[in-house]
């Protein structure tokens, strides 16, 4: 499957893992909980919803090189790489701009758009990396 293809799938499940994370961010805030514990929820709830859809889908026609367990560890660690910049996003503007305060799915969509690039080349290179699956 072309780059750009895998591009294209990487960022429908980004936008599916979004929706996860803004989704209990927002109702988790509702609910009473503050901004950071929401947010860890949030962002676990998202990393492994987009595992499997990005092992399911996106790149289904690789052969992992490792393990499916080692795989998902490793997707947890690209994830963490792209979440440095997602949340280091998200505590900047929650923490310092008032319309983010408020508006909590601003940030996290800001913090999303901060790491995608990242998850995206460590997914596709190292974490998925294998050889294309032959038919």
């Amino acid at each position: 499957m072309s780059i750009w293809r895998e591009s294209a799938g990487f960022a429908v499940v980004g936008t599916v893992g979004f929706m996860v994370d803004a989704g209990v961010v927002s109702l988790l805030a509702a609910l009473g909980s503050g901004p950071w514990l929401a947010r860890l929820v949030s962002f676990t709830a998202a990393v492994i919803t987009t595992w499997q859809l990005n092992r399911r889908y996106t790149f289904k026609n690789r052969q992992l090189r490792h393990t499916e367990k080692r795989s998902f560890g490793g997707y947890v660690a690209a994830c963490l790489v792209g979440g440095g910049l997602n949340l280091g996003t998200y505590a900047l503007l929650v923490s310092q701009l008032p319309l983010f305060a408020h508006y909590l799915f601003l940030a996290v969509a800001a913090g999303s758009i901060a790491g995608m690039g990242a998850n995206f080349l460590l997914a596709r290179y190292w974490v998925f990396g294998g050889h294309h699956a032959r038919h």
